[in-house]
Formats: structure tokens, sequence, C-alpha cells
């Protein structure tokens, strides 16, 4: 009853404080939104040469308008627009204030620049879309006319080429051989010229209508919800449903089996070696009995044992269980995989890169450590296949041979890593942590370590 009290007023409390959350940022939004001075203008375009949106582009490819709204906002415009409207500043100080979109299967722009008040804001919107269509006719007008005049060019030329040729004509007597090849070549250019006059006629009579305004720069309003009051109320509302949503979601989902304490554990598994509270001492008696645990470990393998906990993060026993090893006077090389040097540089002796003697440091009395040749600022992405590899038990078996005792220190027994980690063992503590760790987290490590012939030392409850 008392839980089931202490789980409503929970619930009661993050309500009261998601909707206070939820009602501060609307009316924080709404008084932002009545500070704003928005106003629109839309335009239409016409395909036009020498433009993005032109008659030679398909008529329903957006991009090409999606191109011309980029331009609205470019550089050119901006500056044309401060002149315009005699402000001060640079194009990048304009521009953040405008933006431009396309509706859907049109041909329009739509507009939107914001001011310090209404007047400037449809001023803004106003020019954007006069400065553009007339930015847009005087790019036509510049193609047309570099257009033209090449034709032009190209007709003089080729004028030039007829008189030149009828000229050595009438030298000619009527019954020179080479008068019926400069006639054919006579009418070749004569059929050119036609054919340049044609291209020059069309380039002349493009249109130069760049599209027109549709509707000129108006005040957007804030809207009905730029009221704070109806704004801190819907927000309000908002939080309580999401507070209501998550709560009944929670309730209707099954409870995990979540382990309380060794007394959950069933008497025929693992032996409990106790339980500490982090920060974990390194005098503390649990760890004197994990300790004596883990030296009457008896094996033929290599003696490597791994504190891991059945899920994915990373044990808080391991630290203070080699501190007593070493004051136990035992010799340890500790491999904590939390660190990225570490893993470094166990990851430098499974690829053959170093050998033991390159990264074994000694780290006080009886205590070594691994460093890397190479410093490593981050894990390496691939140190999950490197742990699987056979490799990696030679490894740790050549760290063996320089103590009584190599200490790993790995991920959750869940991960890649641990569970390669627990083959490549002779040994492994587990450590749990109640309200957090599952019954079926903890049976799923020991049918692994039965079925890689991993002897399972025993079990300790950190509560941190």
């Amino acid at each position: 009853m008392g839980q089931r009290r202490f789980i409503t007023v929970r619930l009661v409390l993050a309500a009261v404080l998601v909707a206070a959350l939820g009602a501060g940022a609307a009316v924080t939004w709404a008084r932002h939104r009545q500070a704003e001075h928005v106003a629109t203008a839309v335009i239409m375009l016409h395909p036009l040469e020498g433009n993005a949106y032109s008659p030679g582009g398909r008529g329903d490819d957006l991009v090409n308008l999606e191109t011309e709204a980029q331009v609205l906002r470019s550089d050119a415009v901006a500056r044309a627009v401060l002149d315009r409207l005699g402000e001060k500043g640079e194009p990048s100080d304009l521009l953040p204030s405008v933006s431009v979109s396309v509706p859907p299967n049109t041909q329009l722009l739509d507009i939107t620049a914001r001011g310090p008040d209404d007047a400037t804001a449809v001023a803004r919107a106003s020019a954007f879309a006069d400065v553009y269509l007339q930015f847009r006719r005087s790019r036509t007008e510049s193609a047309v006319y570099e257009r033209t005049s090449r034709l032009e060019e190209l007709v003089s030329l080729r004028e030039d080429e007829r008189d030149a040729a009828v000229a050595r004509l009438d030298k000619l007597p009527q019954a020179a051989p080479e008068r019926q090849l400069l006639e054919q070549q006579v009418q070749e250019v004569v059929v050119q010229i036609s054919s340049l006059r044609a291209q020059l006629a069309g380039a002349q009579a493009v249109g130069l209508d760049p599209g027109q305004l549709v509707t000129p720069g108006q005040v957007v309003g804030a809207g009905p919800w730029a009221s704070p009051l109806r704004a801190g109320t819907l927000g309000a509302l908002l939080g309580l449903l999401v507070v209501l949503f998550v709560g009944m979601s929670r309730a209707g989902r099954t409870a995990p089996d979540v382990v309380r304490g060794l007394a959950d554990l069933d008497d025929d598994g693992p032996v409990p070696l106790g339980v500490v509270t982090a920060p974990v001492r390194a005098d503390s008696d649990v760890i004197a009995q994990v300790r004596s645990a883990v030296l009457a470990v008896g094996s033929d393998r290599p003696p490597v044992v791994t504190v891991a906990l059945p899920g994915r993060e990373y044990p808080l026993a391991f630290a203070a269980l080699a501190e007593s090893l070493t004051r136990a006077r035992y010799e340890v090389v500790t491999v904590d995989l939390a660190l990225p040097a570490v893993v470094a540089a166990m990851s430098e002796l499974v690829l053959q890169d170093a050998v033991v003697d390159d990264v074994l440091v000694a780290d006080g009395d009886f205590h070594s450590r691994l460093h890397p040749v190479t410093e490593a600022s981050a894990t390496r992405a691939d140190f999950a296949d490197l742990a699987a590899s056979a490799e990696m038990r030679r490894s740790l078996a050549e760290l063996a041979k320089r103590a009584d005792l190599v200490l790993v220190r790995s991920p959750g027994l869940a991960t890649p890593v641990g569970r390669a980690l627990l083959a490549a063992s002779t040994a492994v503590v587990v450590e749990f942590w109640p309200h957090v760790s599952t019954r079926a987290e903890i049976d799923t490590v020991l049918v692994e370590a039965e079925r890689v012939s991993t002897h399972v030392v025993g079990l300790v409850e950190v509560d941190s």
C-alpha cells in the first residue's frame, strides 16, 4: 500500500512539473510571437530566358523554382533591397530575416520578411518581390543581348564571305571552270545567312516579362495562440496528457524480473559472496571473501579472472578486488577495459603490433597494468572482433605468465566483448546491482559460462 502511494505521489509530482514546464514554454513562445513583426508577399514567375525557371525547362520541374527561391535570397538581391530601402548594413544582416517557400504545384514564391515593426516588415517583403522581378528581367536582357550580339556578328561575317565570293565570281569568265564551285559556295552562305537571321529574329522576340506581384506585402497576424493565457493552458494540458500517457504505458507493461538482492536468487546457484556498498573498499570483509574464492579456483588454464556485470555496464568492485590481492602480496596484472589506453594496449598485443614487455608497466608493489605503445583517445570500433579471436586468449595467457593472476574489468557480459572475455577467462566474478540486474540476465551468464567451461566464482551484490 505504501509503495502504491509512493508511486502515486511521484506521478502527481511529475504531472505538476511537466505541466508547469509545458505552460512556461508555451507562454514564452506566445510572447515571442507577439513581439514578432512578420509580413508576406507573393509573386508568380513566368518562364524566362537566362533564369533557372526558363522556357527550355520542364514546367513541372520544381527544382527550377527552388533554385529561383535560393537566388531570391542571394547577396546581390539583398544588396539591391538595402539600397532601395535606404537601410544600412550588409546582406548577411538582412538575409536571416527573410525566407522563401514554393507552394506545391504552383509557379509562386511566398516571401516572408521580419522586421522591428510592421511597416519595416511590409517594406522588406514588398522590396524583395519588386527587386527580384527586376533582377530576373535584367538577367534575361543580359542573356538576350549576348545571344543577339553573337548572332549579329555571325550574320556580318557570313555577309562578308558572300560579298567576297560574289566579287570573285564577277571577275571570272563565263566559261571558267571555277564558276560552278563559287556559285555553290555563294548559295550555301546565303542559306546560312537566312538561318542566322531567323535565329536572330527569334532571340529578339523573346518575352521580357519576369512575372508579376500577386500579393503585395501585408502584415501576418500573430494568430489566436499568440495569447499567453491560451498558449499556457494548452501547454499545461499537453504536459498532463504526456504524463498520463507515459503512466498508463508503464502501468500496462509487465514488470521485468528484477533482482532485489541475493535473497531472490536460488540456493542451488553460484555461491553468494556477500553485499557491499559503493564506493567499494578494499578492506571490506566481502572483498576479502571474494579474494579467497578467486584464489581457491583450481584450473589447468592460465589464471585469468574477469569481473563483470550480467548487463552492459562496467563493474564497481574491480579496483577494490585488485587492491585486496596486492595487499595480500599476490602479483597482479590488471586489465581495465573501461580505459581506452588499456583497450589500445590489448589491441596491440592481439594484432601482434607489440609484445608483453612493450605494454606492461609496473604500478606500485605487486601490481602491473597495461600502457599502449601508441597513445589512444578512443576505444577501437573493432575491439569486439579482436576480443573474440584466439590471439586474445594467447595474449591473456602471456600476461598470466608475468603474475600470479590477471584480473580483467570487462564491459557487461551481455555485450560482445563481455561474452568473448567470458570464454577467454578461467573464472568470472559476477557482480550485480539490486533493482537493476534481472534474473534472466544472470541465468544467461550462468548458462554461457557452463557452455564455455568458465568457472563462476560467485555472486557479489553491489548497492550503488
